[in-house]
């Protein structure tokens, strides 16, 4: 059974994202570790929120990348925040990253895990207008 650790960093929604992410794999076969140097598949769910979060994130996912290379990993991930801000620049600057799940793709985590994905693309968010004319939402910005 491949075993998968994981790097949760930045606010509670962090959290139960990388929550809902480790029970989808864990439905998916796969076992968890706490343990970077056991895992094959290492996931870092990043934070972006202010500089000092950004560079938190930036090192756990350089600190991952050892374990990459020299380490068990076989597959890095990075998940969260910081990707939907640098996904591209991630991916560019750091070869080690096999797959970027943002915020609005958690769900799609084991494709992340199971596919020879780079850049998994992003899904266009479900949007319901609740109002038409521009006036009725100058009324709300009011109130």
């Amino acid at each position: 059974m491949t075993k998968v650790g994981f790097v949760s960093l930045g606010c509670p929604k962090n959290l139960v994202d990388s929550e809902v992410m480790m029970g989808i794999l864990a439905r998916g076969g796969y076992e968890l570790t706490p343990r970077a140097d056991e895992a094959e598949v290492l996931v870092v769910n990043t934070c972006s929120f202010i500089e000092a979060a950004q560079k938190e994130s930036v090192d756990a996912i350089l600190e991952m990348a050892e374990h990459k290379k020299f380490g068990a990993a076989k597959k890095l991930i990075v998940a969260g925040c910081l990707v939907e801000r640098f996904r591209a620049q991630i991916l560019e600057q750091v070869p080690e990253v096999d797959a970027v799940v943002g915020t609005g793709e958690v769900e799609r985590i084991l494709e992340a895990v199971q596919g020879d994905l780079r850049v998994l693309p992003a899904a266009p968010p479900a949007r319901v207008k609740s109002r038409s004319s521009g006036r009725t939402r100058l009324r709300m910005a009011r109130i």
